[in-house]
């Protein structure tokens, strides 16, 4: 709420028409938008619940004054050791009056005793209309969060020619006092404590691991959801009112309600519009862990510092989309609060804590103050895209007294006064706001053209860019597709969902949809980044051949195909062998198995697709050659034995210890074939010389065709030999054979 920019700079013109005193507030049509960074895109909606926090036990807020009047009319307050605060403040008498230069303050945090480089503080501008209340306002600069700090000092540059005013002081206010209630009645204390009695630059407040000096997890807040509104005679009972979002109610941000001094005035008129402010805090961003504290410090601030009746705001809302009750008198009333001077009757604000003069909101935060707006206009029966007729009620600043301005529904604090609230980088998007009041929920369903997916989408080169939003279909004019910023399609309005074609180079891009009301007002979703993809899968590993153990026959071998798919963008959907048998297989796999035909060339062909549909393939002939034993060199005593059960009709069989037969192949893999009974033995496996294996071809019940050894090989000549050990009690080794991949 600083007092920056006038009226006129990204803002409303307004003109009072001749004789009539009626004004009618205009604002600029909104521009393309560019789609949302990824960065705000993705801040989760949900992340405010569970990143707020409170303090574990009940806590009030104390306020330290420093007395400046007396300094001269170009004071310097040097640093000094203070008491625990998180806030600084700075207020006097009239808000007539101000001080003549720029007031700067330094502080030192407790945690690292590290200082502060200067800060300059913004005059805060007048925010009361009600008589008592504004009778009561002290003039102020806009507070300054600075999180836990033990140490300020301050200063006046500028002109300084002239007296300073009346009552000028120094606030340090701290949000985690032990004592409830404040302290000193509202009255001045001492200024500050003398270096002996000053904490130590050590200590720091229990916090949020996030906030500057916090070591401990807080407990985050309760979440009230609010009771519906009562039907007003101004909605007709066929219009369903959104309800207003859950949030963290005064008790649960721990609200000194002993500090309020007035009861809560009700408008008569209900709430025709609503006020959108940023808190202006600039320098140490508030975390969302910190945001109950803030909240105390700025209700205090409020009071005790600018002399309001309770918090200036109906409510706040936190970077996390988290909302807060603001001032007292019930989140579904039409209470009159304290931020926009002459226009707080019949209207509601909302403050979005933070500053927005170079950083755009978060869209958690956006969509938050959307359901809010939506909410308080519905329950009148308000379009959050119409224009409300506001009086001025209070005279000398920007409306005349009296005056009938014309103000949109959701209209920026800047719209009503001189400031640059709600910041240049917010107000662009007060449009935006309205939109996504009235036409809430926009957001892409889905990207067709690829895979189905979720986050990113891959497509080849076109796709369809599917959308549902909530609202009232007649209202919406259009919906346009934007493609890295650009619109692309053009989908029909008049309805809630629709779709809409785009063509991609390859490479990645952002996509967007925005709505347009009939109005004008436009919102658009968060983006979705597509990824064009025209380069088919690899295969840095084609198919591997190997061979397995189990049953061999003179029609069947079992085999075992290895390989490895690989795409540019990292992402296999899924493959499928499609010889020498069609096998589905996950994106994954790298593996299958199969049964082939021996003594024949077989072609293991395999095939993989990505997340754009692009398909590559690779394919590997292998021959399966089976060597009966007749062709293995015998060394000792080798009987032929004969039996349609052998392979080939034969098998040899040695008893002899050291009897061997040496198989001479060339091939990349072998497999050698027993026949196992209860009283056959052991046999010692050689491959070109070395011993590689001992294997058993002892077994429960008399098998044939039996491959109990494999073995990947380099592609090349080897010789593979099976020696009998004469294994005591049960020395026959029958061999059956000898299998390898050509």
């Amino acid at each position: 709420m600083r007092r920056r920019l006038a009226i006129g700079t990204g803002a409303a013109a307004a003109v009072l028409a001749a004789g009539g005193g009626v004004a009618v507030l205009t604002w600029p049509s909104d521009p393309v938008p560019v789609a949302l960074p990824e960065s705000i895109a993705s801040a989760p909606a949900a992340a405010g619940a569970k990143a707020a926090a409170a303090t574990a036990e009940p806590t009030g807020v104390r306020i330290d004054r420093v007395p400046l009047t007396a300094l001269g009319r170009k004071f310097t307050l040097p640093q000094r050791d203070t008491q625990r605060f998180s806030m600084v403040s700075v207020s006097w008498k009239s808000p007539a009056d101000k001080p003549d230069g720029t007031v700067q303050v330094r502080t030192r945090d407790a945690g690292s005793g590290a200082w502060t480089g200067w800060k300059s503080l913004e005059v805060a501008e007048e925010a009361a209309d009600l008589k008592g209340e504004r009778a009561a306002s002290r003039g102020a600069m806009e507070p300054l969060w600075t999180g836990p700090s033990n140490g300020v000092a301050a200063r006046l540059v500028g002109s300084g020619t002239k007296p300073l005013p009346a009552e000028l002081r120094l606030a340090l206010i701290d949000p985690d006092a032990p004592e409830a209630g404040g302290r000193g009645g509202g009255e001045p204390v001492p200024a500050v404590p003398p270096a002996s009695e000053a904490p130590p630059a050590t200590t720091a407040p229990t916090q949020a691991a996030t906030t500057k000096a916090g070591t401990t997890a807080p407990t985050p807040p309760m979440i009230t959801k609010p009771v519906p509104e009562a039907a007003t005679t101004t909605v007709p009972p066929t219009v369903p009112k959104p309800p207003l979002p859950a949030y963290v109610s005064r008790a649960k941000w721990g609200a000194d309600e002993s500090l309020v001094k007035a009861p809560p005035t009700i408008a008569k008129e209900g709430v025709k519009m609503v006020w959108v402010h940023h808190t202006g805090t600039e320098d140490n961003p508030v975390t969302c862990a910190e945001v109950p504290k803030f909240v105390k410090a700025i209700m205090a601030n409020d009071i005790r510092e600018k002399g309001l009746d309770d918090i200036g705001y109906n409510y706040l809302v936190d970077k996390c989309g988290t909302l807060y009750e603001g001032r007292k008198g019930g989140v579904t009333a039409a209470v009159v609060g304290a931020h926009v001077a002459g226009f707080n009757t019949g209207s509601t604000g909302v403050a979005l804590i933070g500053d927005y003069t170079t950083e755009r909101p978060a869209n958690a935060a956006l969509t938050t103050i959307a359901k809010l707006a939506a909410s308080r206009l519905g329950a009148y029966g308000f379009d959050p895209t119409s224009t409300a007729d506001m009086t001025a009620g209070v005279t000398g600043l920007k409306w005349p007294l009296g005056s009938t301005v014309t103000f949109p529904r959701i209209a920026g604090h800047s719209d009503g006064t001189e400031t640059e609230c709600p910041g240049a980088a917010f107000y662009p998007l007060m449009g935006q706001l309205r939109a996504r009041a009235a036409l809430p929920g926009l957001a892409i369903t889905s990207v067709s053209g690829g895979e189905p997916t979720t986050g990113t989408y891959y497509v080849h080169d076109k796709g369809q860019v599917h959308f549902t939003v909530g609202g009232d279909g007649s209202k919406i004019s259009r919906f346009d597709l934007l493609v890295d910023s650009k619109v692309v399609a053009t989908a029909p309005g008049n309805t809630t969902a629709g779709s809409a074609p785009f063509t991609v180079t390859p490479g990645s891009h952002n996509a967007a949809v925005r709505v347009v009301h009939t109005t004008g007002a436009t919102d658009i979703t968060p983006v979705t980044k597509i990824i064009g993809d025209v380069m088919k899968p690899t295969f840095p590993i084609a198919p591997t051949v190997a061979l397995r153990a189990g049953t061999y026959s003179d029609t069947a071998v079992p085999v075992a195909v290895s390989f490895k798919a690989a795409d540019n963008n990292g992402k296999i959907s899924r493959q499928r062998a499609v010889s020498p048998k069609d096998v589905p297989m996950l994106g994954t796999s790298t593996l299958w198995n199969a049964t082939v035909k021996p003594n024949v060339a077989v072609a293991y062909s395999v095939r993989a697709s990505d997340m754009a549909y692009n398909e590559g393939a690779s394919v590997t002939t292998r021959t399966i050659v089976q060597m009966p034993e007749n062709q293995a060199k015998r060394t000792g005593s080798w009987q032929t034995r004969s039996a349609s059960t052998y392979l080939g009709g034969r098998a040899s069989a040695g008893r002899d210890k050291n009897a061997k037969l040496a198989y001479t192949f060339n091939g990349r893999a072998a497999a050698l074939t027993f026949t196992r009974t209860p009283a056959t033995g052991q046999a010692i496996v050689l491959v070109d010389g070395v011993k590689v294996a001992t294997v058993d071809t002892k077994g429960p019940a008399t098998a044939h065709r039996q491959t109990i050894w494999v073995k990947a090989l380099t592609a090349k000549t080897h010789t593979v030999s099976v020696v009998v050990v004469g294994t005591p009690g049960r020395p026959t080794v029958i061999s059956d054979g000898l299998t390898y991949v050509k």
